[in-house]
Parts: structure tokens; C-alpha cells; sequence
């Protein structure tokens, strides 16, 4: 049984997680103390001498598995686990996660292989379908040589690619991008999900890149990997933490109304953690996030779906990423009735205001939210006034990009429906603050 695991960070041993009856505790290699350039593996953990114990060491490596008690039960059958706690899974599965971390067996790591073996259209079709029928088989189809792991609750996979090949990433090699069947139940997530990040980009805000591909007869949402950068033929990773990792948040309770964090902990902790002028970025972007979500009817926008990047000296918020439009799952006879009432009750993932429900939200709320990010009177007004004037636009240009069967699917059909009832919303909210 595996009770150490080496932390390496760059290439560089920064820490060891070691298990004793139970209880983990993490200490920084000595030599990663006293460096001149030593980056806080979260900023749970400042770097210094301490050892740090207890529950947040668990949280924070459980935070880099799947939320889903039946992939990670599928992930220990997979390697001949009798666990699926998280320190077993991440000696296993951990060479590969979000950001720019690696976990490894103690004294392992110098013995990794890495490389990457082409894949087919076709078999990366047969992983998309695997999902579709079954989205616990995260892993299906995946050479032993690649163990990789992404958080979450939706099925997925990565891969690598490079001059118009598709890789499987082997050993420690990074993957490039995320691909994302959809949630099962939600026929077309991947397109809206799609949808709603180009919509998002298109007004300006700062988003992962996404784009819908056909491998085999089969769609896909590829996410652009923003913990990965280029460095010539290189691939580096880039460390980053989800924000309920750095709120030392346990992932059962990554929604607010679960007793996550809420909006006032996360300007607290982005005023604590990051320079001032970034802080205000940060809240900035944050509180634009949330009128966009109200917008839009994005109620998965918890705390694990926001990251933190952490550089040498300096901490900023990560682009947004899976941004999605709940609204048009709702029955197409309520989407084409085009009357915002009809989700009024539909609840957002942080509470504005107190209150969580997409009605609730009012001018009142802007102004709330403005003041508690430290925002100028009128900014978050003017920026719901920009997203209605322009959203529709942007939403059928996205459109149009998709392949005529794609624009067919019920919830691409019913989004500009959903869209034209919202901006209905805004503007009678609008209307009560003038």
C-alpha cells in the first residue's frame, strides 16, 4: 500500500503527502522553502516549514477527482483498488490533473515513461458513445499508460493535439483538450455549453476556448486546456487551484446553498490573496460572471467552476469556463411561449441579494452586488445593458456555425426562444433602477 505521495510541481519535487492511520499531512520539500520563486501548491498552504494536517489536505486532493462516488468506485476497480479515497485514486490516476501539479508513489517519478500514441476518429468516436451510454466509463478505452484525472460530475476525457493529429497522453505527458460528450438526460449540453461560451466570449468576457467537432458521426464539445501553454513543440502546464480548493471547501459542499462558499468569502478571498488591482479585476469579472449566469440561466456555476492561477509573486482568476443555458431543457411548448416568468423559479448557484431564484433578481441585486464588489454605481447596469443589446446577435452567429443537423437538435432550437424572453427580463429590470 502506497502512504507517500511525491507532490512535483515544474518538473521540480515541492512537497510530500504522507498517510499515517489515516491522517494526511502535507510538508514542502526543504529546499522548495527557502527558493526564491516557490509557489504555494494552494493558498491553503502557504509555502513555509509547517506541516500541514487534517481535513483541507483531503478536500483539496479530493477536489482533483471526480465528484461522482460511481467513476471514482469505476476508477479503484480499474486499478485493483479496495478504496476510492482520494490519496489511493491520485497514486494511480494523478500524473495528469488540472492545473500543473503531479502526484506520484513516493520515489516513482524518475521512472515515468512519457509519450503519446495517435488515436483514431473512430476511436475517440467509441469513447464519445461509451459516455453517451454510460457516463461513469470516463476511463473506457484509455491505454494504462495514461493516468490522467478532471474533476467534476460530467463524463469526459482528454487528449493532446498537435499539427491535425489527435494523442493519448502517456505517463506524465499533458493533455491539450478537454472533450466533453454532454450531461446524460440533456440531449445537446455539449452544443448549448458550446453555445453559451461563444456567446460569452463575443462579449468580451474572459472564457476558455471551445468548439464543436464530429469525430465519426459522433459531436463533442472540445474545451481548449487554459492550465496548458506552448512552448515551441513543449507543452507546460500551469498551476491553478478551483476556488473551492483555495476556500478549503469540501466538494460536497461546492454549492452555496450546501454550505459552500459564498460571494462575500470569494471577495475575501480574492482582496487576501491577490494584488489590488488584480482583486478588483477578479471581483470585477466574478460579478459579471453572475449577471451573465442570471442572464442566461446558468445554475452550475458553483464554486469549483471558478479557478485561481498561481504564478511566482502573483495570483489571478482563470478564464470562466463551463458556462451553460439550463433554460432550454425546459419543455419546447414553455420555451416558444417566450414569457420569462415560466423560469422564474429556476435558482442560480450563488445566492445575490439573498436570494438564489433567477426572479429574484432585480435592480436591487445589481446594486448590491456592485457595492460588495467594490464596482462603480451603474457598471454591472450597463453591463446587463450590453449583454441584452448584443447577446442575440452573438447567439446567431454561433448558430450558424454548427452543421445544419446539429442546428436541428431541440435545444439549439429553443435557445434563441430562451434568449428572447431573457432580454425581456433585463429590460423591465433595467427599467425599474432608472
Amino acid at each position: 500500500m502506497v502512504n507517500v505521495l511525491d507532490v512535483y510541481l515544474y518538473d521540480e519535487l515541492v512537497a510530500t503527502i504522507r498517510r499515517s492511520r489515516g491522517l494526511l499531512t502535507l510538508r514542502y520539500a526543504s529546499e522548495y522553502v527557502v527558493g526564491d520563486d516557490s509557489v504555494p501548491i494552494s493558498v491553503q498552504f502557504p509555502v513555509s516549514p509547517e506541516i500541514y494536517r487534517g481535513a483541507k489536505v483531503e478536500w483539496f486532493l479530493e477536489n482533483l477527482l471526480p465528484d461522482r462516488e460511481d467513476v471514482r468506485a469505476r476508477w479503484a476497480r480499474e486499478a485493483g483498488l479496495d478504496t476510492t479515497a482520494a490519496f489511493d485514486l491520485l497514486a494511480v490516476f494523478g500524473a495528469d490533473v488540472a492545473g500543473a501539479l503531479e502526484f506520484y508513489p513516493e520515489g516513482t517519478r524518475v521512472v515515468a515513461v512519457s509519450g503519446r500514441q495517435p488515436i483514431s476518429d473512430e476511436e475517440i468516436a467509441e469513447r464519445i458513445r461509451g459516455i453517451r451510454r454510460d457516463d461513469s466509463r470516463w476511463i473506457d478505452g484509455r491505454s494504462s499508460g495514461q493516468p490522467f484525472s478532471l474533476g467534476g460530475a460530467q463524463g469526459k476525457f482528454a487528449l493532446a493535439y498537435e499539427d491535425g493529429q489527435w494523442f493519448e497522453p502517456m505517463g506524465s505527458a499533458p493533455s491539450t483538450h478537454i472533450f466533453k460528450p454532454g450531461v446524460k438526460g440533456y440531449e445537446g449540453s455539449d452544443i448549448t455549453e458550446h453555445l453559451t461560451m461563444w456567446m460569452a466570449s463575443t462579449l468580451g468576457m474572459n472564457v476558455a476556448t471551445t468548439q464543436i467537432r464530429e469525430f465519426a458521426g459522433e459531436h463533442v464539445l472540445i474545451v481548449e486546456r487554459f492550465d496548458r501553454a506552448r512552448d515551441g513543440e513543449a507543452v507546460l502546464r500551469i498551476h491553478q487551484e478551483d476556488l473551492a480548493q483555495a476556500t478549503g471547501t469540501s466538494v460536497l459542499k461546492k454549492y452555496e446553498k450546501d454550505g459552500g462558499p459564498r460571494v462575500a468569502d470569494l471577495f475575501t478571498l480574492f482582496d487576501r490573496q491577490l494584488e489590488p488591482a488584480l482583486a478588483l479585476d477578479a471581483k470585477s469579472r466574478f460579478a459579471e460572471s453572475l449577471v451573465f449566469a442570471w442572464i442566461v440561466g446558468h445554475n452550475d456555476g458553483h464554486s469549483k467552476n471558478y479557478s485561481l492561477r498561481l504564478y511566482p509573486g502573483m495570483t489571478l482568476l482563470s478564464p470562466l469556463y463551463d458556462l451553460n443555458c439550463n433554460l432550454v431543457f425546459e419543455p419546447e411548448s414553455t420555451c416558444r411561449a417566450m414569457d420569462y416568468s415560466a423560469y422564474d423559479s429556476a435558482e442560480l448557484a450563488f445566492s445575490v441579494n439573498q436570494s438564489y431564484r433567477l426572479g429574484d433578481f432585480s435592480g436591487a441585486s445589481l446594486c448590491v452586488l456592485e457595492a460588495d464588489a467594490g464596482l462603480p454605481a451603474g457598471y454591472l447596469v450597463e453591463f446587463a445593458r450590453r449583454v441584452e443589446e448584443t447577446i442575440t446577435d452573438a447567439l446567431r452567429d454561433a448558430i450558424d456555425e454548427l452543421p445544419e443537423s446539429l442546428q436541428q437538435l431541440t435545444a439549439v432550437k429553443n435557445f434563441p426562444f430562451v434568449i428572447y424572453a431573457q432580454r425581456q427580463r433585463v429590460r423591465d429590470v433595467l427599467r425599474e433602477i432608472r
